[in-house]
């Protein structure tokens, strides 16, 4: 008996797409298409009809090679691939995973410095995390990537021009 399942696929080093590689992406995935710049990546979420988990994993693995092969130039680096019931992906959207989150308040005393210099990082810092989301009072992190940030981050300052 078919199942419904939810397939998510993430592919690193793509630059920006042309209006025609879009198209021929949206022939393979009736879902969503998203490019992320900054991250040179490509994220692909779409719905497959599949009698078991190991089924269906196999038909989106498929898909997504076959569908990027089509589109893509180079060959893509796939680099997360997950599928689930669509029940499952549902549950998951309207109940996230609780995460423990940070501001510029939380992040400022976790690195020992003023939100003024956590500012300064997020801007600055080519090592400091993005931000998950965004409220009206700044951007918001997991605590597990300030975290992270904070135990490989070098505090030391830069050489200074002596006169």
């Amino acid at each position: 008996m078919e199942q419904e399942w939810r397939a998510s696929v993430t592919v690193g080093a793509v630059r920006a797409l042309r209006d025609e590689q879009y198209e021929e992406l949206h022939r393979h995935f009736a879902g969503v298409i998203r490019h992320e710049a900054a991250g040179q990546r490509l994220h692909l979420l779409w719905r497959l009809d599949a009698p078991s988990l190991v089924e269906a994993a196999h038909k989106a693995l498929n898909t997504a090679v076959e569908g990027l092969g089509a589109a893509m130039s180079h060959e893509p680096q796939l680099i997360d691939l997950r599928v689930v019931t669509a029940e499952q992906a549902n549950t998951e959207r309207d109940y996230p995973r609780e995460q423990e989150l940070m501001g510029y308040r939380e992040a400022a005393d976790e690195l020992g410095v003023s939100r003024q210099r956590v500012a300064q990082l997020d801007g600055n810092h080519p090592d400091f995390p993005r931000p998950i989301g965004r409220t009206g009072a700044g951007p918001v992190f997991t605590a597990e990537s300030i975290r992270s940030f904070a135990a490989r981050w070098d505090r030391s300052p830069g050489r200074r021009k002596t006169a």
